[in-house]
């Protein structure tokens, strides 16, 4: 059976860095894997006539992508993305057909992840990114995960070791 593993958590939890920290242990295995930022499937500013959102067009991408990789031999891959609601995550899910798909949270303090966020973003993105932890700090998370790894005072490689480990990968 096809298993997914998809990283949620707010902007600064290092969702970006675990999924490459997975893909070097997975090839260090010699498993035959894939590894997705999600971002990069939804950064679209689609046509206001079509009704299209951002989200829309990522799940459709991701849905095109999967079976890419379902036909290349690929049945593990890990995926990241700070979604917004349990509906963005079932929508996920329902993108990648017939693949068992944990979701875990990488979660951390906030200072942490403020910090990360101010050595990494500039501009309007540091502002979105700050008012989203903002938000986190506040505790508006409306998402439910499987499994829950902390970040705090751990290295990428720890991370991604208890992400597999969660999985039972």
């Amino acid at each position: 059976m096809a298993r997914a593993i998809l990283l949620i958590g707010p902007v600064g939890s290092g969702k970006t860095t675990t999924l490459h920290e997975l893909e070097a242990i997975l090839a260090a295995r010699g498993e035959p894997h894939a590894i997705l930022d999600l971002d990069w499937l939804a950064w679209a500013a689609p046509a206001p006539v079509t009704g299209l959102t951002a989200h829309d067009l990522l799940i459709r991408n991701l849905a095109d992508v999967w079976r890419n990789f379902q036909a290349a031999g690929i049945r593990r891959i890990a995926l990241a993305r700070a979604l917004h609601d349990d509906g963005e995550v079932q929508a996920v899910r329902a993108a990648l057909s017939g693949c068992e798909t944990l979701v875990v949270d990488l979660v951390g303090d906030v200072a942490l992840l403020r910090e990360r966020v101010q050595r990494r973003d500039a501009g309007v993105e540091l502002a979105e990114h700050l008012a989203m932890l903002d938000a986190y700090e506040r505790g508006e998370r409306y998402l439910l995960a499987d499994a829950v790894v902390e970040i705090d005072d751990r290295t990428p490689v720890q991370v991604a070791r208890d992400v597999l480990a969660v999985a039972g990968w």
